[in-house]
């Protein structure tokens, strides 16, 4: 096989295995991963189910690949920046696009239905990159800092995850709740933000 075929056969396959992913996302979302078949993803995806084995394996295997894929995207807003606080916001800001969106309403039914932990990639790029840098924030901070904010760093990250996901999937509730109709969205994301950071500015020592 020459190499212009090899690369396109490459191509096809990833172009594949990105719609049979994107299909499972619509399903697991609408439906739950109890109620979901490999027979249903291939169906939607428009590939027969042995290609989906072939290319992703089970169902287990194609669960923890959605959700490693949306990690991958939140992550990608800060790959690199050592900033807690920036980081932090430019995942917020990515987690609430569309497709960010659409991965934490998966999380968030996925842990609403009951689903196991052990089923889900047991790996969460994006919280363990905050916990990394607000550790690293700790560790740098004075010891009268952490005497005065003595929280945890990993459950400061774990507390603006869980009121991420919870904006998120309430959204559509607590906006007329709150009365905030017709707050447009760029305020309401500036808000949000502003109260993230402020949970990190108050509870990491070395964070300012």
């Amino acid at each position: 096989m020459s190499d212009e075929c090899e690369r396109k056969g490459r191509l096809g396959r990833e172009a594949t295995t990105a719609a049979i992913l994107e299909a499972a996302r619509e399903l697991f979302s609408e439906r739950g991963y109890a109620a979901v078949t490999v027979r249903a993803i291939a169906e939607r995806a428009g590939v027969t189910h042995a290609l989906v084995h072939q290319y992703l394996g089970s169902k287990t295997e194609i669960f923890r690949a959605v959700l490693k894929r949306g990690e991958r995207v939140l992550v990608s807003a800060a790959p690199d920046n050592p900033d807690l606080l920036e980081s932090a916001s430019r995942m917020l800001r990515q987690g609430l696009e569309q497709s960010g969106r659409a991965h934490a309403r998966l999380l968030v039914g996925s842990a609403l239905g009951g689903l196991p932990y052990d089923r889900t990639a047991g790996r969460f790029a994006a919280i363990e990159r905050l916990i990394e840098l607000a550790e690293r924030q700790a560790g740098s901070a004075s010891e009268a800092e952490r005497a005065e904010r003595d929280l945890d760093p990993r459950l400061g990250v774990a507390c603006v995850g869980t009121l991420f996901l919870g904006w998120v999937a309430g959204e559509h509730w607590m906006r007329p709740a709150a009365g905030l109709q017709r707050m447009d969205e760029a305020e309401l994301v500036d808000g949000l933000e502003r109260v993230i950071l402020s949970i990190l500015k108050d509870h990491v020592p070395g964070v300012d």
